[in-house]
């Protein structure tokens, strides 16, 4: 059973489930009512089961129940006497339960129910503003709700609230405490904050604040307990421990209250003992000889120290948040929130030293960790951060901003290549293993930006290490100004594509595949082109590159698949017949899972024969070993569809895969049919590519041939078919139309 429907690894918050209460006899006309607002029914199950027979305060727990926000809210207005609120931050959307708090402080004006924040998704942590702000009580994530911890939270919310009614009744002070202890959480500075605490205490006894503040933890010996702070007329105490202090009377009256008091009142004036539930405490010692013990009610002095601990509770807490936010929890090291705050304070205090920003990415990472476990994964992230951290000065800052993206910021003469790259020439440590790391680079002179501010020095850094990746894994690159023009490029180019795609920027047109000799059309070949909003023509050498790295060629791929099988249909049913259609199909859209059902969809719907579809693949995709490929090229053979391999010979082919996978055709690059010379034609890359598919079987076309001599040379070498500016350049189906009705009137001619 899982109790979140968020998480599904609470197995501390579900384990004490079998764990049997003694049997007690319970009072029934005093109880506790806690209110559990959550969305899962299994949490309230769960949280009942764990404190049925659980005393607090000598009374038992009544509880409420609500799934979502309004029915609390209901609840609330219907009945009093609320003393807890155990409630999930995450229900009907991912703000619901804060803004269920904000509505019960601020609307319902209810402020005496302490409240308990839980969650099943840590990242869902509330701002340390709503928690001083709402007087939230505590937050736990779900997985911390054991037994115990429920029984301490409520226990200590119960506390709370039956002192805050008793203060109510009687004593003003009440809110005086409460907003001075708030005051004091978000309170940075740790001595300011003892000393605010020692002062509220002061005046809580309407004396002066003179006094002195010791810091401990529960169970150590008196010689590892020290005073933190203290008043002018103590300040000899600060930095002794509790037995070095010269005073006896004052010394045993704190001892006193370390051994088994709360509050222990002597001549020299009252020493106090504030406990958080982590076992730290605060000892306040205020000095007067004219206090007396009945000055004060016990109730204030309990509500005093309850909400301070509290207060001690919540700084932790509030210590844990600030950390989180800015720290990753794995390694210890600055996020990328804490390195942008870094680069804006480097902007304004460094800015005339040259300061370098440089990203170092782990390549293939992501394969590492599926290979061999995030353990490994874990192990490696560590073993290369002791690395960095001890070859770089300390002055320089290490942060880990992504799962495998580490930065580094210092002074340009120590964040160098040659500071940075010695750390990958070695091994690494890694649980017993020796592992070779490779990374890829990126780097930029925080004055080469433009934009000034931490979240533009790091993009600009980013912008390198995408350039480095793309390049090569493995490269170096520094930034230039030059790459942010091009990224804001191709992202007004990738709006841009995706507009088009939506209207009717992008269209297609067509280029006549012709036999050799006799000129008669074979096939034809749908591309891609794009017209702008303004009318500028981009071409397709620009903006395929950006809708690869996108995505977004999925989507253009399969608008050319059905625009140019529109077309042929139509050539077919007006006398153009045994013409094929040839269509590029990328490697991201190959890749596809859903291709093959998306390529057999689209070919149905036009009504085409699908032997008159060719589809033309690179060389790097034909050639991969991957299984998926060979299976997957299989089955469109299946389908009865034509396969050809686009710009053959730039690769590296192997002739074992060309047999095995029988393309029907082989296209020769354009640039080999530009290198055709008179005398040494046999030996040029086209004829070894002619000879080749003869050999195989496989039909070869040329595509490029602007001239009558490259066509004559093709037709001496055996080449068969080509394309290219002699016979056609691509055209809209309108203008191919005319061209097909320019060629038959032609040919009748020829034969009259």
């Amino acid at each position: 059973m899982t109790l979140d429907k968020h998480n599904e690894h609470e197995t501390d918050f579900i384990g004490f489930l079998g764990e049997e209460a003694a049997e007690q006899v319970l009072p029934t006309q005093h109880v506790w009512r806690v209110l559990i607002v959550d969305d899962d029914t299994s949490v309230h199950q769960s949280i009942e089961f764990a404190l049925r027979d659980v005393l607090i305060l000598d009374r038992r727990l009544e509880f409420l129940n609500a799934h979502n926000a309004g029915e609390a809210l209901e609840i609330l207005r219907l009945e009093r006497n609320i003393a807890a609120i155990l409630l999930d931050v995450v229900m009907e959307h991912e703000h619901a339960g804060l803004a269920l708090v904000k509505a019960i402080r601020n609307d319902l004006r209810i402020t005496d129910t302490r409240i308990i924040l839980h969650t099943g998704q840590p990242g869902f942590a509330p701002e340390i503003s709503a928690i001083r702000d709402y007087d939230i009580n505590d937050y736990r994530t779900k997985s911390e709700l054991t037994r115990g911890h429920l029984y301490t939270c409520l226990a200590s919310a119960v506390r709370a609230y039956r002192q805050i009614h008793a203060i109510e009744r009687g004593r003003s002070q009440l809110r005086h405490i409460i907003q001075a202890g708030n005051a004091l959480i978000s309170e940075v500075d740790e001595l300011a904050f003892v000393r605010g605490t020692l002062a509220q205490f002061a005046s809580l006894l309407q004396c002066q604040a003179e006094g002195f503040v010791i810091l401990g933890e529960a169970g150590a010996a008196y010689s590892q307990i020290q005073t933190i702070w203290a008043s002018d007329a103590y300040s000899r105490y600060v930095g002794k421990s509790l037995e070095e202090l010269d005073d006896k009377v004052v010394l045993e009256c704190c001892c006193r209250v370390l051994e088994h008091e709360v509050i222990r009142w002597c001549q020299r004036g009252v020493a106090l003992r504030i406990q958080a539930h982590d076992g730290h405490f605060l000892l306040l010692f205020v000095v007067s000889e004219t206090l007396e013990p009945d000055l004060v009610d016990d109730s204030v002095i309990d509500t005093f120290v309850g909400h301070f601990a509290s207060c001690l509770d919540n700084r932790a807490l509030l210590e844990r948040l600030h950390h989180d936010a800015y720290f990753d929890r794995l390694l210890g090291l600055p996020n990328r929130r804490n390195l942008t705050e870094q680069l804006d304070a480097a902007y304004q205090e460094h800015r005339h030293k040259p300061m370098v920003l440089s990203l170092i990415d782990i390549d293939h990472f992501g394969e590492i960790n599926d290979a061999l476990g995030q353990a490994f994964g874990d192990a490696l992230l560590r073993a290369l951060k002791e690395r960095l951290r001890r070859s770089l000065p300390m002055q320089v800052s290490l942060a880990r901003i992504a799962a495998d993206v580490f930065a580094v910021l210092g002074e340009d003469s120590l964040v160098t290549p040659a500071i940075l790259l010695p750390n990958f020439a070695t091994p690494l440590a890694v649980l017993g293993e020796e592992t070779m790391v490779s990374v890829s680079i990126g780097l930029t002179r925080l004055g080469d930006v433009e934009t000034e501010g931490g979240a533009a020095a790091l993009e600009a850094a980013f912008q390198a290490l995408r350039q480095a990746k793309a390049s090569q894994r493995g490269q170096l690159v520094w930034y230039t100004p030059e790459l942010s023009r091009r990224t804001l490029e191709r992202v007004t180019m990738l709006n841009g594509l995706r507009q088009s795609l939506r209207s009717t920027g992008l269209f297609v047109v067509f280029q006549p595949q012709v036999a050799l000799g006799t000129g008669k059309l074979l096939g034809l070949e749908a591309l891609v082109r794009w017209r702008t909003e303004s009318g500028e023509l981009i071409g397709p050498d620009r903006f395929i590159p950006v809708a690869e790295q996108s995505g977004l060629i999925r989507d253009i791929g399969y608008f050319v698949l059905r625009e140019a099988l529109s077309m042929l249909s139509f050539l077919h049913q007006h006398g153009v017949a045994g013409v094929r259609m040839a269509v590029n199909v990328s490697a991201v859209q190959f890749r596809q899972p859903d291709f093959l059902w998306r390529l057999k969809q689209v070919v149905a719907a036009s009504g085409i024969d699908p032997h008159n579809l060719e589809l033309e693949v690179t060389e790097s995709v034909a050639m991969e070993h991957a299984s998926y490929v060979h299976a997957t090229l299989e089955a469109i053979r299946a389908q009865g569809i034509q396969l050809a391999i686009d710009d053959f010979g730039i690769g590296f082919s192997s002739l074992a895969q060309l047999k095995e996978l029988k393309f029907d055709r082989l296209k020769i690059d354009r640039a080999f049919v530009q290198d055709l010379r008179e005398g040494e034609i046999e030996a040029s890359i086209a004829g070894v590519v002619i000879q080749l598919g003869q050999k195989l079987g496989i039909q070869v076309i040329a595509e490029g041939v602007e001239t009558e001599e490259q066509a004559m040379l093709l037709q001496q070498l055996g080449c068969r078919e080509a394309q290219g500016y002699l016979f056609g350049r691509p055209m809209t189906a309108t203008d191919l139309l005319q061209w097909i009705q320019h060629r038959k009137a032609a040919e009748a001619t020829d034969k009259g």
